[in-house]
């Protein structure tokens, strides 16, 4: 299914903030995939991932901030697409400790208006999920709520993948920050009857109570890490990556102005 730019369909400035239930659930390969798809249909894409941890100077191409902006095709910077790294897999917060560096909201909202202003949408991706301290009184969801972008959620589909999505959903709904959908993903490859009814029941479940779009499974993926360009050329052809998009496209200005009626945290 393809995705085309329609001439008359410019309201401003697009954009969304893609966080997750935990960490590895598969932010970067759905915003990877949202970036290709929304390229390939015309559009011109940026891509931040505002932090960065884990990563070590041997591994920095391979790091999800140079795979966004490999999948943008993006000129801008890794400054700007990726204001702070740091090389231990902790928290921010820890890792810049460790560092002896501190991260500010300051930098990245800097970062955010240039790459917002230069492209007509912008794929934002978290680190871990909501609740993830960035400094001792900033954390995820205060980055989400300053950006006054609404939220894709990525989830597990598997065992446990209840519970966090909707504890995910109520977090995002307590500071009044607009849902685009739950996107759910399979982590595991699913071998046993048990485990499809886990599934099963995690997916039937979360579309009666979720309260917003449920989208996927998305299909698991084995050679992912190791063929990641090829996986995301293919996901970003799926109806899955369509309808996100689309529905990015459909949020516009209006979603994002209604963002700036949240009260103060």
């Amino acid at each position: 299914m393809r995705l085309t730019k329609r001439r008359n369909h410019n309201s401003g400035p697009r954009g969304v903030f893609i966080t997750a239930t935990d960490t590895g659930v598969g932010k970067t390969v759905v915003t990877a995939a949202l970036a290709v798809a929304l390229r390939r249909g015309g559009y011109a894409v940026g891509v931040m991932k505002p932090i960065e941890t884990g990563v070590p100077l041997s591994a920095d191409t391979r790091s999800d901030a140079v795979r966004l902006r490999t999948a943008a095709r993006s000129s801008d910077t890794l400054t700007e697409v990726r204001p702070y790294v740091f090389r231990l897999p902790l928290a921010p917060l820890e890792a810049a400790r460790l560092e002896k560096r501190r991260v500010t909201l300051q930098a990245i909202m800097r970062a955010f208006s240039i790459l917002r202003q230069r492209h007509e949408v912008l794929l934002v991706e978290g680190v871990g999920g909501l609740y993830v301290p960035v400094t001792a009184s900033c954390d995820i969801s205060n980055i989400i709520y300053r950006m006054k972008l609404p939220a894709i959620v990525i989830g597990r589909v598997s065992l446990g993948g209840f519970n966090h999505a909707l504890l995910t959903l109520e977090a995002l709904r307590r500071r009044n920050i607009p849902i685009l959908a739950l996107v759910l993903n399979r982590t595991v490859a699913v071998k046993t009857a048990t485990a499809r009814l886990q599934e099963s029941s995690t997916l039937r479940l979360l579309r009666q109570l979720a309260g917003v779009p449920v989208i996927g499974p998305l299909p698991y993926r084995a050679t992912l890490e190791g063929n990641f360009e090829r996986e995301v050329a293919k996901l970003a052809r799926t109806a899955t990556i369509t309808k996100l998009a689309r529905l990015i496209l459909a949020s516009g200005r209006g979603t994002i102005s209604r963002c700036s009626s949240y009260p103060e945290p």
